[in-house]
Protein backbone atom coordinates (compact mmCIF):
# COMPACT_ATOMS: atom_id res chain seq x y z
CA UNK A 1 0.00 0.00 0.00
CA UNK A 2 2.76 2.56 0.55
CA UNK A 3 5.47 1.93 -1.88
CA UNK A 4 3.25 0.75 -4.92
CA UNK A 5 1.21 3.06 -7.71
CA UNK A 6 -2.47 3.86 -6.23
CA UNK A 7 -3.34 3.59 -9.50
CA UNK A 8 -2.74 -0.47 -9.90
CA UNK A 9 -2.18 -1.38 -6.03
CA UNK A 10 -5.66 -2.51 -4.75
CA UNK A 11 -5.66 -4.58 -7.19
CA UNK A 12 -2.39 -6.23 -6.43
CA UNK A 13 -3.32 -6.08 -2.33
CA UNK A 14 -6.56 -7.77 -3.33
CA UNK A 15 -4.67 -10.63 -5.40
CA UNK A 16 -2.23 -11.11 -2.15
CA UNK A 17 -4.88 -10.71 0.40
CA UNK A 18 -6.84 -13.02 -0.99
CA UNK A 19 -4.61 -15.41 -2.56
CA UNK A 20 -3.52 -16.02 1.20
CA UNK A 21 -6.93 -16.74 2.25
CA UNK A 22 -7.67 -18.73 -0.50
CA UNK A 23 -4.81 -21.12 0.63
CA UNK A 24 -5.98 -21.28 4.16
CA UNK A 25 -9.69 -21.72 2.82
CA UNK A 26 -8.88 -24.81 0.67
CA UNK A 27 -6.33 -26.34 3.83
CA UNK A 28 -9.54 -25.81 5.43
CA UNK A 29 -11.54 -27.98 3.32
CA UNK A 30 -8.61 -30.46 3.25
CA UNK A 31 -8.89 -31.12 7.10
CA UNK A 32 -13.09 -29.65 7.28
CA UNK A 33 -12.44 -28.15 10.30
CA UNK A 34 -15.19 -25.68 9.46
CA UNK A 35 -15.57 -22.32 12.09
CA UNK A 36 -12.40 -21.67 13.08
CA UNK A 37 -11.98 -19.23 14.93
CA UNK A 38 -8.54 -17.89 13.45
CA UNK A 39 -10.42 -18.21 9.70
CA UNK A 40 -13.29 -16.49 10.69
CA UNK A 41 -10.91 -13.59 11.59
CA UNK A 42 -8.56 -13.72 8.69
CA UNK A 43 -11.79 -13.44 7.37
CA UNK A 44 -11.76 -10.41 8.42
CA UNK A 45 -8.77 -9.06 7.96
CA UNK A 46 -8.90 -9.62 4.62
CA UNK A 47 -12.30 -8.00 3.73
CA UNK A 48 -10.13 -4.97 5.50
CA UNK A 49 -6.97 -4.78 4.06
CA UNK A 50 -8.94 -5.19 0.68
CA UNK A 51 -11.01 -2.00 1.55
CA UNK A 52 -8.17 -0.48 2.71
CA UNK A 53 -6.69 -0.82 0.12
CA UNK A 54 -9.21 0.70 -2.37
CA UNK A 55 -10.21 3.55 -0.42
CA UNK A 56 -6.84 5.00 -0.86
CA UNK A 57 -7.11 4.05 -4.37
CA UNK A 58 -10.59 6.50 -4.19
CA UNK A 59 -8.66 9.19 -2.10
CA UNK A 60 -5.37 9.71 -4.14
CA UNK A 61 -7.33 9.63 -7.53
CA UNK A 62 -7.08 12.53 -10.18
CA UNK A 63 -11.01 11.91 -11.41
CA UNK A 64 -13.38 11.39 -9.06
CA UNK A 65 -16.41 11.81 -11.21
CA UNK A 66 -16.86 8.50 -11.66
CA UNK A 67 -17.33 7.50 -7.54
CA UNK A 68 -20.35 6.34 -6.21
CA UNK A 69 -21.84 7.70 -3.19
CA UNK A 70 -19.73 4.64 -1.22
CA UNK A 71 -16.95 5.38 -3.14
CA UNK A 72 -16.80 9.43 -2.30
CA UNK A 73 -17.59 8.55 1.40
CA UNK A 74 -14.70 5.65 2.40
CA UNK A 75 -12.06 7.18 0.35
CA UNK A 76 -8.58 7.96 2.61
CA UNK A 77 -6.57 10.93 1.28
CA UNK A 78 -3.40 9.88 3.90
CA UNK A 79 -1.73 7.13 3.58
CA UNK A 80 -2.13 5.29 7.45
CA UNK A 81 0.93 5.23 10.07
CA UNK A 82 1.69 1.33 11.21
CA UNK A 83 0.22 2.09 14.25
CA UNK A 84 -3.13 3.16 12.61
CA UNK A 85 -2.82 0.45 10.43
CA UNK A 86 -2.41 -2.69 13.04
CA UNK A 87 -4.88 -0.71 15.23
CA UNK A 88 -7.31 -0.79 12.57
CA UNK A 89 -6.60 -4.83 11.73
CA UNK A 90 -6.52 -5.53 15.70
CA UNK A 91 -9.37 -2.90 16.94
CA UNK A 92 -10.72 -5.32 20.04
CA UNK A 93 -14.41 -4.41 19.41
CA UNK A 94 -13.94 -6.71 16.19
CA UNK A 95 -11.04 -8.44 16.34
CA UNK A 96 -13.31 -11.93 16.56
CA UNK A 97 -15.61 -12.02 14.86
CA UNK A 98 -16.15 -8.50 13.57
CA UNK A 99 -18.11 -6.32 12.32
CA UNK A 100 -16.14 -5.47 9.44
CA UNK A 101 -15.81 -1.52 9.31
CA UNK A 102 -14.33 0.91 6.69
CA UNK A 103 -11.09 2.26 7.46
CA UNK A 104 -12.56 5.86 7.29
CA UNK A 105 -15.12 4.89 9.35
CA UNK A 106 -12.42 3.65 12.27
CA UNK A 107 -10.11 6.57 12.12
CA UNK A 108 -12.87 9.13 12.17
CA UNK A 109 -14.09 7.41 15.30
CA UNK A 110 -10.66 7.38 16.84
CA UNK A 111 -10.26 11.33 16.01
CA UNK A 112 -14.01 12.33 17.28
CA UNK A 113 -14.75 12.97 13.19
CA UNK A 114 -17.44 11.05 13.60
CA UNK A 115 -19.83 12.89 15.96
CA UNK A 116 -22.18 14.69 13.84
CA UNK A 117 -23.75 17.89 15.34
CA UNK A 118 -27.41 18.10 16.20
CA UNK A 119 -29.84 21.13 16.51
CA UNK A 120 -31.94 21.45 19.77
CA UNK A 121 -34.62 24.68 21.02
CA UNK A 122 -33.21 25.65 24.37
CA UNK A 123 -35.01 28.83 26.06
CA UNK A 124 -36.31 29.70 22.99
CA UNK A 125 -33.19 29.70 21.08
CA UNK A 126 -31.68 27.08 18.97
CA UNK A 127 -28.76 25.88 20.03
CA UNK A 128 -25.82 23.37 18.10
CA UNK A 129 -24.57 20.41 20.34
CA UNK A 130 -21.35 18.89 18.94
CA UNK A 131 -21.61 15.91 21.47
CA UNK A 132 -22.22 12.26 20.99
CA UNK A 133 -25.90 11.01 21.82
CA UNK A 134 -26.08 8.99 24.91
CA UNK A 135 -25.93 4.89 23.80
CA UNK A 136 -27.02 3.09 26.78
CA UNK A 137 -30.69 2.76 25.29
CA UNK A 138 -29.51 1.31 22.33
CA UNK A 139 -27.03 -0.88 24.45
CA UNK A 140 -29.55 -2.36 26.55
CA UNK A 141 -32.11 -2.79 23.73
CA UNK A 142 -29.46 -4.63 21.42
CA UNK A 143 -28.31 -6.28 24.46
CA UNK A 144 -31.78 -7.94 25.31
CA UNK A 145 -32.54 -8.95 21.40
CA UNK A 146 -29.57 -10.82 21.86
CA UNK A 147 -30.53 -12.27 24.69
CA UNK A 148 -33.83 -12.92 22.96
CA UNK A 149 -32.82 -14.56 20.26
CA UNK A 150 -30.15 -17.16 22.18
CA UNK A 151 -32.63 -18.00 24.20
CA UNK A 152 -34.59 -18.96 20.82
CA UNK A 153 -31.63 -20.43 19.65
CA UNK A 154 -31.10 -22.28 22.89
CA UNK A 155 -34.95 -23.96 23.28
CA UNK A 156 -35.06 -24.65 19.39
CA UNK A 157 -31.81 -26.57 18.92
CA UNK A 158 -32.42 -29.59 20.86
CA UNK A 159 -35.90 -29.65 18.92
CA UNK A 160 -35.40 -28.85 15.65
CA UNK A 161 -31.66 -29.77 15.27
CA UNK A 162 -29.64 -29.63 11.70
CA UNK A 163 -29.25 -33.65 11.50
CA UNK A 164 -33.04 -34.14 11.67
CA UNK A 165 -33.13 -33.02 7.93
CA UNK A 166 -30.93 -36.18 6.93
CA UNK A 167 -31.51 -38.59 10.07
CA UNK A 168 -34.38 -40.31 12.18
CA UNK A 169 -38.50 -40.17 11.49
CA UNK A 170 -38.27 -37.20 9.41
CA UNK A 171 -36.72 -38.57 6.37
CA UNK A 172 -40.13 -41.21 6.42
CA UNK A 173 -42.51 -37.97 7.09
CA UNK A 174 -44.61 -36.48 4.08
CA UNK A 175 -43.03 -34.13 1.68
CA UNK A 176 -44.65 -31.28 3.15
CA UNK A 177 -43.25 -32.08 6.60
CA UNK A 178 -39.77 -32.36 5.39
CA UNK A 179 -39.84 -28.81 3.54
CA UNK A 180 -41.65 -27.60 6.94
CA UNK A 181 -38.97 -28.66 8.82
CA UNK A 182 -36.15 -27.44 6.64
CA UNK A 183 -37.74 -24.50 7.19
CA UNK A 184 -38.05 -24.27 10.63
CA UNK A 185 -34.92 -25.41 11.18
CA UNK A 186 -32.73 -22.39 9.65
CA UNK A 187 -35.09 -20.08 11.08
CA UNK A 188 -35.53 -20.78 14.64
CA UNK A 189 -32.15 -21.69 14.96
CA UNK A 190 -29.50 -20.88 12.48
CA UNK A 191 -30.31 -16.88 11.94
CA UNK A 192 -31.04 -16.63 15.68
CA UNK A 193 -27.60 -18.20 16.28
CA UNK A 194 -25.94 -16.15 13.73
CA UNK A 195 -27.83 -13.11 14.82
CA UNK A 196 -26.66 -13.17 18.81
CA UNK A 197 -23.40 -13.30 17.39
CA UNK A 198 -23.60 -10.41 15.05
CA UNK A 199 -25.81 -8.23 17.71
CA UNK A 200 -23.20 -9.25 20.26
CA UNK A 201 -20.57 -7.66 18.04
CA UNK A 202 -22.71 -4.75 17.18
CA UNK A 203 -23.10 -4.17 20.79
CA UNK A 204 -19.67 -4.30 21.99
CA UNK A 205 -18.90 -1.18 19.35
CA UNK A 206 -21.65 0.65 20.42
CA UNK A 207 -20.80 0.60 23.64
CA UNK A 208 -17.49 1.63 22.96
CA UNK A 209 -18.85 4.66 21.30
CA UNK A 210 -18.24 3.09 17.57
CA UNK A 211 -21.39 2.63 15.37
CA UNK A 212 -22.69 6.15 15.31
CA UNK A 213 -24.39 7.12 12.28
CA UNK A 214 -26.25 10.78 12.35
CA UNK A 215 -29.69 11.27 12.41
CA UNK A 216 -32.96 9.61 11.33
CA UNK A 217 -35.81 12.09 9.52
CA UNK A 218 -36.96 12.78 13.15
CA UNK A 219 -33.85 13.70 14.73
CA UNK A 220 -33.87 10.32 16.50
CA UNK A 221 -29.68 8.60 16.76
CA UNK A 222 -28.73 6.07 14.22
CA UNK A 223 -26.57 3.16 15.74
CA UNK A 224 -26.43 1.24 13.00
CA UNK A 225 -23.28 1.88 11.51
CA UNK A 226 -21.52 -1.60 12.00
CA UNK A 227 -24.88 -3.50 12.16
CA UNK A 228 -24.80 -7.14 10.63
CA UNK A 229 -28.56 -7.68 10.56
CA UNK A 230 -32.36 -6.34 10.77
CA UNK A 231 -34.12 -9.03 11.91
CA UNK A 232 -37.84 -7.52 10.72
CA UNK A 233 -36.81 -6.36 7.38
CA UNK A 234 -34.71 -10.25 6.98
CA UNK A 235 -37.87 -12.49 8.02
CA UNK A 236 -40.36 -10.45 6.11
CA UNK A 237 -37.63 -10.56 2.30
CA UNK A 238 -39.65 -12.44 0.10
CA UNK A 239 -36.32 -12.10 -2.43
CA UNK A 240 -33.06 -12.61 -2.61
CA UNK A 241 -31.67 -8.92 -3.07
CA UNK A 242 -33.51 -7.97 0.11
CA UNK A 243 -32.72 -10.74 2.04
CA UNK A 244 -28.96 -10.10 1.05
CA UNK A 245 -29.48 -6.09 2.32
CA UNK A 246 -30.00 -7.11 5.73
CA UNK A 247 -27.89 -10.20 6.22
CA UNK A 248 -24.03 -9.96 7.31
CA UNK A 249 -24.74 -6.38 6.37
CA UNK A 250 -21.09 -4.97 6.76
CA UNK A 251 -19.75 -7.49 4.59
CA UNK A 252 -22.29 -7.02 1.97
CA UNK A 253 -21.04 -3.34 2.26
CA UNK A 254 -17.35 -4.86 1.83
CA UNK A 255 -18.53 -6.66 -1.38
CA UNK A 256 -20.27 -3.97 -2.86
CA UNK A 257 -17.63 -1.82 -2.26
CA UNK A 258 -14.13 -3.88 -3.81
CA UNK A 259 -16.30 -5.69 -6.49
CA UNK A 260 -19.94 -4.97 -7.48
CA UNK A 261 -18.97 -1.22 -8.00
CA UNK A 262 -16.05 -1.68 -10.10
CA UNK A 263 -16.89 -4.49 -12.05
CA UNK A 264 -18.24 -3.60 -15.84
CA UNK A 265 -19.78 -6.94 -16.47
CA UNK A 266 -21.90 -9.66 -14.58
CA UNK A 267 -21.56 -7.52 -11.40
CA UNK A 268 -24.16 -9.92 -9.14
CA UNK A 269 -22.94 -13.07 -10.59
CA UNK A 270 -18.98 -12.51 -10.17
CA UNK A 271 -19.76 -10.79 -6.75
CA UNK A 272 -21.54 -13.91 -5.48
CA UNK A 273 -18.36 -15.95 -6.88
CA UNK A 274 -16.03 -13.55 -4.42
CA UNK A 275 -18.30 -14.28 -1.03
CA UNK A 276 -18.28 -17.69 -1.94
CA UNK A 277 -14.37 -18.03 -1.99
CA UNK A 278 -14.00 -15.39 0.78
CA UNK A 279 -16.44 -18.29 2.60
CA UNK A 280 -14.19 -20.53 1.81
CA UNK A 281 -14.62 -24.27 -0.47
CA UNK A 282 -16.71 -26.44 1.21
CA UNK A 283 -19.08 -28.28 -0.80
CA UNK A 284 -21.92 -26.33 1.49
CA UNK A 285 -21.16 -23.39 0.52
CA UNK A 286 -20.79 -24.11 -3.15
CA UNK A 287 -24.22 -25.86 -3.04
CA UNK A 288 -25.64 -23.10 -1.35
CA UNK A 289 -24.19 -19.89 -3.74
CA UNK A 290 -24.77 -21.81 -6.81
CA UNK A 291 -28.68 -22.28 -5.85
CA UNK A 292 -29.00 -19.09 -4.47
CA UNK A 293 -27.71 -17.44 -8.12
CA UNK A 294 -30.28 -19.43 -9.67
CA UNK A 295 -33.23 -18.15 -7.40
CA UNK A 296 -32.26 -14.44 -8.12
CA UNK A 297 -32.20 -15.16 -11.84
CA UNK A 298 -35.80 -16.11 -11.75
CA UNK A 299 -37.26 -14.03 -8.78
CA UNK A 300 -35.68 -10.81 -11.49
CA UNK A 301 -37.08 -12.55 -14.25
CA UNK A 302 -40.36 -13.49 -12.26
CA UNK A 303 -40.82 -9.48 -10.70
CA UNK A 304 -40.55 -8.39 -14.60
CA UNK A 305 -43.14 -10.21 -16.16
CA UNK A 306 -45.37 -11.67 -13.64
CA UNK A 307 -45.52 -8.71 -10.84
CA UNK A 308 -47.19 -6.74 -13.21
CA UNK A 309 -50.76 -8.37 -13.57
CA UNK A 310 -50.52 -8.33 -9.23
CA UNK A 311 -50.05 -4.43 -9.25
CA UNK A 312 -53.71 -3.07 -10.42
CA UNK A 313 -55.30 -4.00 -6.83
CA UNK A 314 -54.25 -4.02 -3.05
CA UNK A 315 -55.92 -7.30 -3.14
CA UNK A 316 -53.55 -8.32 -5.57
CA UNK A 317 -50.77 -6.73 -4.20
CA UNK A 318 -51.26 -8.36 -1.36
CA UNK A 319 -51.89 -11.99 -2.76
CA UNK A 320 -48.69 -11.69 -4.55
CA UNK A 321 -46.33 -10.48 -1.36
CA UNK A 322 -47.59 -13.59 0.42
CA UNK A 323 -47.17 -16.27 -2.31
CA UNK A 324 -43.68 -14.77 -3.20
CA UNK A 325 -42.86 -14.53 0.53
CA UNK A 326 -43.72 -18.05 1.41
CA UNK A 327 -42.05 -19.66 -1.41
CA UNK A 328 -38.54 -17.44 -1.15
CA UNK A 329 -38.44 -18.70 2.21
CA UNK A 330 -38.86 -22.20 1.86
CA UNK A 331 -36.84 -22.16 -1.45
CA UNK A 332 -33.85 -20.72 0.42
CA UNK A 333 -34.25 -22.49 3.89
CA UNK A 334 -33.19 -25.32 1.14
CA UNK A 335 -30.09 -24.30 0.33
CA UNK A 336 -29.30 -23.02 3.72
CA UNK A 337 -29.28 -26.41 4.86
CA UNK A 338 -26.79 -27.35 2.50
CA UNK A 339 -24.89 -24.71 3.35
CA UNK A 340 -25.15 -25.97 7.38
CA UNK A 341 -24.99 -29.36 5.97
CA UNK A 342 -21.14 -28.63 4.45
CA UNK A 343 -20.42 -32.27 3.71
CA UNK A 344 -20.86 -33.42 0.55
CA UNK A 345 -22.17 -36.73 1.27
CA UNK A 346 -24.49 -35.44 4.15
CA UNK A 347 -25.78 -32.69 1.43
CA UNK A 348 -26.97 -35.49 -1.35
CA UNK A 349 -28.61 -37.20 0.94
CA UNK A 350 -30.75 -34.64 2.23
CA UNK A 351 -31.05 -33.49 -1.77
CA UNK A 352 -31.77 -36.70 -2.73
CA UNK A 353 -34.42 -37.17 0.52
CA UNK A 354 -36.05 -34.07 -0.86
CA UNK A 355 -35.56 -34.11 -4.45
CA UNK A 356 -33.49 -31.60 -5.10
CA UNK A 357 -36.84 -29.61 -5.20
CA UNK A 358 -35.25 -25.78 -4.58
CA UNK A 359 -32.71 -26.46 -7.53
CA UNK A 360 -35.25 -28.12 -9.78
CA UNK A 361 -38.03 -25.14 -9.00
CA UNK A 362 -35.48 -22.39 -9.24
CA UNK A 363 -33.84 -23.95 -12.82
CA UNK A 364 -38.22 -24.82 -14.13
CA UNK A 365 -38.98 -20.96 -13.22
CA UNK A 366 -36.00 -19.78 -15.08
CA UNK A 367 -36.88 -21.82 -18.43
CA UNK A 368 -40.55 -21.03 -18.08
CA UNK A 369 -39.91 -17.48 -17.29
CA UNK A 370 -37.53 -16.57 -20.02
CA UNK A 371 -39.76 -18.09 -22.34
CA UNK A 372 -42.75 -15.56 -20.90
CA UNK A 373 -42.68 -12.01 -22.11
CA UNK A 374 -43.45 -9.09 -19.98
CA UNK A 375 -46.84 -7.36 -20.28
CA UNK A 376 -47.82 -3.83 -21.81
CA UNK A 377 -47.89 -1.41 -19.74
CA UNK A 378 -50.65 -2.10 -17.10
CA UNK A 379 -52.05 0.57 -14.91
CA UNK A 380 -50.31 -0.13 -11.47
CA UNK A 381 -52.89 0.06 -8.34
CA UNK A 382 -52.26 3.32 -6.68
CA UNK A 383 -54.16 3.89 -2.62
CA UNK A 384 -53.11 7.64 -2.84
CA UNK A 385 -54.53 7.93 -5.87
CA UNK A 386 -57.60 6.67 -5.83
CA UNK A 387 -58.27 8.43 -2.39
CA UNK A 388 -57.85 11.80 -4.03
CA UNK A 389 -59.77 10.49 -6.96
CA UNK A 390 -62.90 9.60 -4.25
CA UNK A 391 -62.22 12.88 -2.56
CA UNK A 392 -62.51 15.04 -5.75
CA UNK A 393 -65.81 13.17 -6.82
CA UNK A 394 -67.28 14.24 -3.81
CA UNK A 395 -66.22 17.56 -3.54
CA UNK A 396 -67.03 17.98 -7.18
CA UNK A 397 -70.38 16.62 -7.99
CA UNK A 398 -70.16 16.90 -11.15
CA UNK A 399 -66.49 14.91 -11.46
CA UNK A 400 -66.95 11.55 -13.32
CA UNK A 401 -66.19 8.12 -11.33
CA UNK A 402 -63.38 6.53 -11.83
CA UNK A 403 -64.57 3.85 -13.50
CA UNK A 404 -65.35 6.52 -16.28
CA UNK A 405 -62.29 8.22 -16.69
CA UNK A 406 -60.10 8.03 -19.48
Amino acid sequence: MVYLNPTYMPKVVFTVAMGILTVVNFREFLNYSPGNNVVITLMIFTAKITSLAWSIHDGFARDTTRHSDLQSKKAVRRIPSVLEYISYLFHFQGLAIGPFCFYKDYIDFIEGKHVVPYKIIKDGKEVVIHKEPPVTSTVLRKSSLAIMVAAIHVLMKSRIPLEGNIDGPVLTASFVNRVFYAWSCISLVFIPLYAFVWILGDVACNASGFGFNGYDSNGEPKWDLVSNIHLKPLWLSSNIKVSIDNWHMSVNHWLRYVSYERLPYQKFSLTMLLSMIWHGFLPGYIWFYVGCLTLAIAQKRGRRVIRPYFTTSEQRKLFYDIVTWVGHWLVLSHFQVMFQLRHNARIVMFGRANYFWGQVTAVILIILLYRMKPPKKIESYNADEDQSRSLSSNSDPKAKSPDKQD
